[in-house]
């Protein structure tokens, strides 16, 4: 069984770059220092046996949804001048970056038009469904990919999400539940610290009725709590992304009157009264404005929205033709050449940015970058 570390490229460059202060240039020679500090760390500690590096590009959601991070694209576009200058300086060292990886080292890069990141990462791991994969990224997103052989390190919280546990930096156990509003973890507090508080609370009882037992402190994850969280999102939407709500103000506890969303995933296997109460509700949803500036609505399901969020948010439904060009871009990337020298590249990288200190640990840098793709 081998070990991958699967790196969310933008993910780490977007947390480097706001981490560091300057002038645009200033900031790409520190973040890129970060970076590859970063790696050395994630090397040392998830103890993987080679680094796969996923990287952004135009995505097929575009296509299918025009909308897709609309957001995202017009606060670039009304960027003062040093944000736009900063951003391009980043672009170029990106795509360096990408160029070294793929070039002079040997872990394996995955970059195609039309693919993103995400994607990517998804699609590898179902390619290697026996091996063990630690995801290395500060997204949400990936919490639908873990299960026994998959985690996620997060290196902003300094903390690893298994399948049924998290864990901080210091190996503390983390209680978490899943938010209603997002789908995202909320980390409640450290495990041992909650124990010692209830303990603390359950003598407090004692004292004032000799009767009361005292009871542990117990915490286990929801069954499937990965797959709910996935739910929540694809029925919340993604305002980051441009997707929207497939039943707007929905609450996640339900009433006598509607149900909510809480209801409808508990009847997710049955799809008896409340699943289909829920996935059956009408709305009317704007579609645009006609020539007088009057909005335009139509009438949708529930369920019909809800199958479109989940083709653009469920890093398993990609089209099929995106499945095979990414199938056709891992094979690829795997049987590249084996690269020679890859500690001499490395020092003329770090010439190339101005980075002296990273050049006095290249030979911990090299061992990373050396670990060709095993199988």
């Amino acid at each position: 069984m081998t070990r991958y570390a699967i790196i969310d490229v933008s993910n780490l460059f977007y947390r480097a770059r706001h981490t560091c202060q300057g002038d645009p240039y200033t900031k790409v020679g520190m973040a890129m220092n970060t970076v590859f500090q970063s790696l050395r760390k994630i090397y040392r500690e998830t103890k993987v046996d080679h680094m796969v590096f996923s990287f952004d590009s135009l995505s097929w959601r575009y296509a299918a949804y025009p909308q897709y991070k609309e957001s995202r694209k017009l606060k670039r576009l009304s960027g003062s001048k040093d944000d736009i200058e900063e951003d391009e300086a980043f672009k170029v060292a990106l795509s360096d970056f990408a160029k070294f990886m793929v070039e002079k080292t040997r872990c394996t890069s995955l970059i195609q038009d039309r693919i993103e990141g995400d994607d990517f990462i998804a699609r590898w791991i179902q390619l290697h469904p026996s091996d063990e994969h630690v995801i290395i990224s500060g997204d949400s997103d990936f919490i639908q990919l873990l299960s026994p052989n998959v985690s996620i390190y997060n290196g902003i919280e300094d903390r690893t999400i298994y399948h049924d546990r998290v864990i901080d930096g210091r190996g503390n156990s983390l209680a978490f539940n899943v938010e209603p509003s997002s789908g995202k973890i909320k980390i409640i507090g450290k495990i041992d610290d909650l124990k010692k508080k209830h303990l603390s609370e359950q003598k407090q009882l004692k004292k004032q009725n000799l009767d009361h037992n005292i009871s542990d402190f117990e915490f286990q994850p929801e069954d499937d709590w990965c797959k709910k969280a996935l739910f929540i999102k694809i029925v919340r939407g993604d305002s980051g992304d441009g997707i929207f709500s497939c039943n707007p103000g929905v609450r996640y506890a339900g009433s006598n009157k509607k149900v909510g969303i809480r209801e409808a995933w508990e009847d997710r296997s049955g799809q008896g009264y409340n699943w289909n109460n829920f996935m059956l509700q009408q709305w009317e949803k704007l579609v645009g404005f006609d020539d007088n500036g009057q909005p335009i609505k139509k009438s949708v399901r529930v369920i019909d929205e809800f199958k479109f969020n989940e083709s653009l948010i469920d890093l398993t439904k990609q089209p099929d033709d995106i499945k095979e060009l990414m199938d056709t871009t891992i094979v690829d990337a795997v049987q590249k050449p084996q690269v020679s020298n890859v500690g001499i590249h490395f020092l003329k990288f770090c010439n190339k940015y101005d980075l002296p200190l990273l050049a006095r640990n290249a030979n911990d840098h090299a061992e990373y970058l050396n670990r060709g793709y095993m199988r």
